[in-house]
């Protein structure tokens, strides 16, 4: 059996200064599997955002265990660190513009970041990666002449350069409009197919989640759902379901509470094979 590419267990991480303390993540889960494309979806402050610089080896939680390709990012030097963003990793920011070297074009901006191989053999990778993100055509472009979209694609190649084995995109479709974000979304899940690579995508795109083989919900600094999307009879259908973690936790969705009226205690007891949540009666408000 493969080995996941990434486990996520029970992560904490903490920003302190000297007046405040904020608890960004709250004893986390994350599993992906290989070539497993999964996006994460939660409000401001959810933890998105922490969890991508853990994943990215910029940030180190304060407790769990995080494991990225056989990595333990908990237990790096700086050195390794270093040489795990270059070849294990790679992580396309929100702005496209940020990822890109303004006075290279396309082709240059691929090969800028490769590490291995002679200049012709990087130059072909380069050459693929554009190819695989319809950028074929634009690669003696510079940035600037770039639209948003052809900027994010050319960002989402550059990511690739080394043949990371985790992707991470971070709001990949905030900028573009809805055409044209569906056919970025296309080709990027097609490259990582024939890449076999898999995928962390943070994002609030409804459409995003339907590319994903999984969409993981988000709450408090810790997974609270999991949706699978499947296309029944010319359309999406959403399954979801909860997730427990491993003190046996779970997280109730918000209309699920606000539909019952649930406050800080309530009843829950066995019926056959299922298990029924009730408010308690004559809660103070």
């Amino acid at each position: 059996m493969t080995a996941p590419v990434v486990v996520c267990e029970g992560l904490v991480h903490i920003y302190k200064d000297r007046v405040i303390e904020v608890v960004a993540l709250q004893g986390l889960d994350l599993v992906v599997e290989p070539a497993e494309v999964v996006a994460v979806v939660g409000r401001s402050g959810s933890g998105k955002t922490t969890l991508m610089n853990i994943l990215a080896g910029t940030e180190v939680p304060n407790a769990g265990q995080v494991v990225v390709a056989g990595h333990d990012l908990t237990a790096m030097s700086e050195r390794e660190r270093d040489e795990y963003r270059r070849s294990i990793v790679g992580y396309a920011l929100q702005h496209s513009q940020a990822n890109l070297t303004r006075d290279l074009n396309a082709l240059e901006n691929v090969v800028l970041p490769m590490h291995a191989g002679t200049m012709r053999d990087r130059r072909q990778r380069a050459k693929e990666l554009l190819d695989g993100m319809g950028m074929s055509a634009l690669a003696g472009q510079f940035p600037g002449d770039l639209s948003g979209g052809e900027a994010q694609r050319l960002a989402v190649a550059i990511a690739m350069a080394n043949g990371p084995e985790l992707l991470l995109a971070d709001e990949p479709t905030a900028e573009l409009d809805e055409a044209t974000a569906a056919e970025l979304l296309t080709d990027m899940r097609s490259l990582l197919t024939a890449r076999g690579t898999a995928a962390v995508i943070v994002t609030h795109d409804h459409n995003v989640e339907k590319h994903a083989n999984r969409v993981v919900q988000i709450r408090d600094g810790r997974t609270s759902t999991e949706t699978r999307w499947r296309e029944a009879e010319g359309t999406f259908v959403a399954d979801e379901v909860l997730i427990m973690d491993r003190a046996g936790r779970l997280q109730l969705p918000k209309a699920f509470v606000e539909r019952l009226k649930l406050r800080r205690r309530v009843r829950a007891h066995l019926e056959g094979d299922e298990v029924r949540i009730r408010p308690v009666e004559g809660q103070d408000e």
